[in-house]
Formats: C-alpha cells, structure tokens, sequence
C-alpha cells in the first residue's frame, strides 16, 4: 500500500522554519564511538568541539550533507537496556531508534555483519508504508532502522534519496 499525499504544509505556522538537524546520542568513550560511525559505518567526521567533560561530534552518512549524528560522548553515561529484538524495545518510552533510508536493506545488511556490525532481526516488509525495514543496534545498544522503499510511492523524495526532502518540507520529488 502506497503511503499517502502529504498533509498540506502550513506555511503560516510559528514553527514552519522548523527543519531536521541531528540525533544525538550519549556514549560512554568517544574514541570507541567515533571508530564505530568513521571505521566501521564510514561515515564522515563534520566536526568535534569540547563540552565539559564531554567530546561532542557531529558525524554524517557517507553521500549526505543534511543530516548529523550528535556523538555526545565522555564519562558519566550509565549503562542502558539492551532489548534482544525490536518488538521487546516497545515496551519503553522514549526515544526508539532512528531510521536510515538505503537502496537494499539486504546489501546493507550484508555488510554491516561482513563488519561485525550486530544486526537485531532479519528484514521484514511492512505493507503499510510500503518499505522493507530491519534493525541493527550500535556497540552500546542503540538501535538504528533500515528501511528500503517498496512498490509505488507518493514521496519519491523521502526514499529515493537518503532521506532529502524528509529534511525540507518545500522539497518537491
């Protein structure tokens, strides 16, 4: 099943300059957390800057400029729950997971376990917005959604690129 149109855009909001930046996560040894993201996913180090005790850093995928992961990472990180599948994660609030769009969640799960990468169920297809989705989670537990678009499509834009147009709601496909 085709996802929907899109909503109209509300261009008389107080909030219509709101745009998606970054996710932020917290990791207990910023080394092993910049390794993780450069060496094993290859994606690219934008910038680093002290906070505090912490070392902060924005990283972004190999072939996008417009989305950054936020490693916030130093001492003082507990330890989090660590859930053996992703139905098992929805039982707790917060903040699940974030989604990456790919061309083939099959080729990329291919590599992210060639890399050791810990892959947290097999793919599954999920008629109703119309993708083939899997989860992989970091060394420390973070989960992250793949998600490759399936049969027709009403917002080319949101998955024929890695996640342009998600990012500026003017974007048109």
């Amino acid at each position: 099943m085709p996802l929907p149109a899109a909503p109209a855009i509300i261009t008389s909001s107080p909030f219509s300059s709101m745009r998606g930046h970054h996710a932020a996560i917290r990791y207990p040894d910023f080394e092993a957390a910049r390794s993780f993201w450069v060496d094993t996913m290859d994606w690219r180090i934008l910038q680093i800057w002290p906070y505090g005790d912490l070392t902060l850093a924005y990283v972004m995928p190999p072939e996008q400029n417009d989305f950054h992961l936020e490693i916030l990472a130093g001492p003082g990180a507990r330890a989090q729950t660590i859930y053996p599948d992703v139905d098992s994660s929805l039982t707790s609030p917060g903040l699940n997971h974030v989604c990456l769009s790919v061309d083939s969640v099959d080729d990329t799960l291919a590599v992210l376990r060639e890399r050791g990468v810990d892959v947290v169920n097999p793919p599954f297809e999920m008629a109703d917005i119309s993708a083939r989705l899997a989860f992989f989670r970091d060394p420390w537990g973070n989960m992250f959604e793949l998600s490759e678009r399936i049969g027709p499509d009403d917002h080319g834009a949101i998955f024929a690129r890695p996640l342009a147009g998600w990012l500026d709601s003017t974007e048109t496909s």
